[in-house]
């Protein structure tokens, strides 16, 4: 009878601690709500128990929000869970024919993989000394003229911006998406010369890499010293010219954008052809096929890093067209691309993960009509640290005041050591998915999203800040 009594008590007592915690994240709420950055805008909330999976404290969780860089988690952990952590893309440098007399008598070919990262300097790579490695296997073989033409031969055609993504993204080097092949993270050094005043015309001085063929209409103008870089690169992935409109900050002798590589496979190889020449090989042509050639002796090759730390620096560095070459491997597998990345087949993929009701358009967030819920991203959560273990999902989530963006949140709070979370941010869009560890010890996943507010990025983050220490010491 003792032992029913305390059973009895015990559980009195668990369900009143369980109210008065539900009463304190709901008075954390409130004070949220009264952020005047948030005045108006849509909210929505998850807290979900990673031991149990009961989901502790929703608001709007099952709403549909623009996920913007959140999105970025489900690609690179699917990937983790269906290739493995020491996957690595191959880039092939090979030839048909055959080497006579050091002429080779057929086509110098780089079979691509889709790798995003060759050549990347968040990799700490460097394509010219990549180029290096290749012209060596050539001198060794003898080779000084090829009388058929540097092929990039890649698998199908793809157009690698969705159709939904903005205009002014898809010229400057977050939007330039994955091509079949990547080189130098697809961007583009373009150096400006700011006028005297403001308001004065500023001057193009040249870009590295330099791209035979490529046009520039520069209609920058000078700013104030103090002001923010506001210029823009407007262009199709595949355009020859290129606008560059806003503005620039005064008082800089040389300022630099960064803007996105045109047609990063023909880019490569234009730079390629004039690399051999300077080096007394001689070759007439370049060209691109999209399909892979029949006949192939490899002389060279490059694999990336483990998948492991490519997923890492995707979230890390929120780098978007490491994240969308993820979507094309893990959506489109070994087929020829044709096209667009399938939305249909995007949904069906993501649908066994949690996904059936949401609407995803791209790989990386970039896209602004991508819809998924708070509830689906903690549950999400819950299943990868199940099937990989959460040691393994805490390794790939940025982790506060250490990794990629995440340095900066919580910054200099006691608590920040205890969360691992991804922000996602475009316009008028400021959200954190991840997972905290709560002053009980136990470990939560969460999903806050804030979408359409009128304040600045940088109040919302703090009213998200604000409500993470509470929902952490509440729990």
């Amino acid at each position: 009878m003792k032992k029913i009594i305390l059973a009895f008590l015990l559980l009195l007592i668990s369900n009143l601690q369980s109210q008065q915690t539900v009463s304190t994240l709901k008075e954390a709420l409130q004070e949220f709500k009264k952020s005047p950055a948030l005045k108006g805008a849509h909210l929505g909330i998850s807290i979900r128990n990673l031991q149990n999976g009961q989901e502790v404290f929703q608001w709007h969780g099952q709403q549909n929000f623009t996920p913007a860089s959140n999105l970025k988690l489900l690609y690179t952990l699917a990937a983790i869970d269906q290739l493995g952590k020491d996957f690595r893309y191959d880039t092939q440098l090979g030839y048909s024919g055959k080497i006579v007399n050091n002429m080779l008598f057929g086509d110098l070919i780089i079979k691509t993989s889709g790798d995003p990262s060759f050549g990347s300097m968040r990799m700490k790579e460097d394509y010219r000394q990549l180029m290096e490695e290749m012209l060596s296997k050539l001198r060794n073989l003898g080779i000084t003229t090829i009388t058929g033409q540097i092929v990039m031969a890649c698998n199908g055609w793809r157009y690698p911006a969705p159709g939904s993504w903005p205009i002014e993204d898809i010229g400057n080097y977050y939007g330039t998406g994955a091509w079949d092949f990547n080189f130098n993270d697809n961007r583009i050094d373009i150096f400006l010369k700011p006028g005297e005043h403001i308001g004065e015309p500023t001057g193009l001085l040249n870009t590295e890499p330099e791209i035979e063929g490529i046009t520039y209409i520069n209609k920058v103008l000078t700013n104030a010293p103090d002001s923010n870089d506001e210029a823009y690169i407007y262009a199709a992935p595949f355009d020859t010219s290129r606008y560059i409109l806003g503005t620039i900050p005064g008082g800089k002798k040389i300022f630099k954008i960064k803007g996105g590589i045109p047609n990063p496979p023909l880019s490569f190889l234009k730079i390629f052809k004039k690399k051999l020449v300077e080096n007394h090989i001689q070759v007439q042509n370049i060209a691109i096929r999209n399909a892979y050639p029949s006949e192939f002796k490899q002389i060279w090759h490059h694999q990336s890093q483990p998948l492991i730390i490519l997923a890492k620096y995707t979230n890390d560095f929120s780098i978007n067209h490491f994240s969308e070459a993820l979507a094309w491997l893990l959506i489109n597998g070994d087929k020829p691309a044709n096209g667009y990345l399938n939305k249909r087949a995007i949904h069906d993929f993501f649908a066994p993960y949690g996904f059936e009701a949401a609407d995803i358009e791209d790989g990386s967030g970039l896209a602004p009509d991508n819809l998924v819920q708070p509830t689906q991203m903690t549950a999400f959560l819950k299943l990868m640290t199940d099937k990989l273990g959460q040691s393994t999902v805490l390794d790939i989530l940025p982790h506060g005041g250490k990794d990629g963006y995440a340095k900066y949140f919580l910054k200099k709070h006691p608590m920040q050591s205890q969360v691992w979370v991804k922000s996602g941010s475009v316009s008028k869009v400021q959200n954190y998915t991840g997972i905290f560890k709560a002053k009980s010890g136990h470990y939560y996943s969460f999903s806050i999203m804030t979408n359409y507010f009128i304040g600045t990025h940088k109040a919302v983050k703090k009213a998200i800040e604000k409500l993470i220490v509470a929902y952490m010491s509440a729990l």
